[in-house]
């Protein structure tokens, strides 16, 4: 039940074919070059693909994407 409240806070989008094409296009792209796995080409053409923003703390993970919103910075915090 935790978890069907959890996804409900999100929005769906589906691997449409052009997300597929186009994250198959991105991994054979950056896969070697950047260690882009099949998960993170298909996260980046789906924000390629509906204009979404990518928030994230792995910007590394998408080099393909020039807009990122990171919400906050790891650290070696107190505590």
């Amino acid at each position: 039940m935790a978890l069907k409240t959890f996804l409900g806070a999100f929005e769906m989008v589906p691997v449409t074919a052009a997300v597929a094409e186009r994250g198959g296009l991105l991994r054979r792209d950056f896969g070697r070059s950047h260690n882009t796995g099949l998960a993170d080409a298909l996260i980046a053409a789906t924000v390629q693909e509906t204009g979404a923003r990518l928030v994230t703390l792995h910007v590394k993970h998408f080099p393909m994407l020039t807009h990122h919103l990171v919400p906050y910075t790891k650290g070696g915090g107190e505590g």
